[in-house]
């Protein structure tokens, strides 16, 4: 009765349009900000004493950090949805830009998101407050903006990916420890795992992007070479995190490895998709075994998702059923 409720009742057609402005905000990609940030929490925690990743007390500030960073990533999303609108429409994929929200709009909207972002992070640390800036130069201008456009370059586009990634994880790390040497070697598998994913995102992009001349790592060196990188980016997030006994990563990248081996067989969209999505997943599951406000996150996030999608274009999203 509740489902059919959330699921059927016209009255959820006229609320999720005032979500419009929300979902500009791309939560769909909020899953890697927060899965980068308690990647470099958790593992931190581990370094100052191994047996303490347990993560069950509430703290104002991280909540702070983790609200400042997501805004600040948001605002770097709508940069990039207003920069790519035509090879989104080439890519068939979902805008809201013309019909329901205007560019002026976006524009504001982004401007106010960076600013509350770094005002949410002015109380947990000068710090903080770098990494925000510097998150949001590599991702909103490096990425995005004119003359760099490093998304339209094949190495420096997932180059500048794997930045961000790495500005992520040392804000999480920062939580519970201090910067040192150590952070290079914990933090290669996760990074690798996060490359695998971003070369794995341009693949179903790859025909919209060539009609804009617009060259990412897939069209330069072919998707067969890509899906095989991935396997061997995978793999050595396997062995790095055996290597540093890091249970979490070590045992996420082992279970999301055979999905990517898969790919090389059976290269169809629906397949990449799929790997994509467990990945993510396998990751945060082991996350939230330790960090269970993640859980909650991820959680409330995910059904949003899907509830605005459903009654606002009648798509089952996000799913982990892929449709042949």
């Amino acid at each position: 009765m509740i489902k059919n409720f959330f699921k059927y009742h016209p009255i959820h057609k006229k609320i999720v349009k005032y979500f419009d402005f929300l979902f500009l905000l791309r939560p769909s990609l909020f899953f890697p900000v927060w899965i980068m940030l308690c990647s470099g929490m958790v593992t931190s925690s581990m370094i100052v004493d191994r047996y303490n990743i347990w993560f069950s007390e509430f703290s104002f500030i991280t909540l702070l950090i983790f609200s400042g960073i997501t805004l600040i990533s948001s605002s770097t999303f709508i940069i990039n949805q207003l920069y790519d609108k035509e090879t989104d429409k080439l890519n068939k994929k979902l805008t809201l830009f013309n019909e329901k929200i205007s560019k002026s709009e976006a524009e504001k909207l982004y401007r106010k998101l960076f600013l509350v972002g770094f005002l949410f992070l002015i109380p947990t640390g000068f710090k903080n407050l770098i990494f925000g800036l510097i998150l949001f130069y590599i991702w909103g201008v490096l990425y995005n903006m004119k003359p760099y456009e490093f998304k339209q370059k094949a190495i420096l586009g997932d180059f500048t990916n794997v930045l961000a990634g790495i500005v992520l994880f040392l804000t999480g790390w920062c939580i519970n420890a201090n910067i040192d040497i150590s952070i290079i070697v914990i933090s290669l598998p996760y990074l690798l795992c996060f490359l695998a994913v971003t070369i794995l995102t341009a693949i179903p992009d790859i025909k919209g992007d060539l009609n804009i001349n617009k060259i990412t790592l897939p069209i330069k060196y072919g998707k067969k070479q890509s899906l095989l990188l991935t396997v061997f980016l995978v793999f050595g997030a396997l062995i790095l995190g055996l290597k540093n006994n890091d249970p979490i990563i070590s045992t996420a990248s082992l279970i999301s490895l055979p999905f990517y081996i898969f790919n090389l067989f059976s290269a169809k969209l629906n397949n990449i998709l799929r790997t994509i999505r467990f990945s993510i997943f396998n990751l945060s599951f082991f996350l939230m075994c330790v960090f269970p406000y993640l859980f909650l996150a991820l959680g409330i996030n995910f059904y949003l998702i899907k509830y605005y999608y459903w009654h606002r274009f009648g798509l089952h999203y996000i799913s982990f059923l892929i449709d042949e």
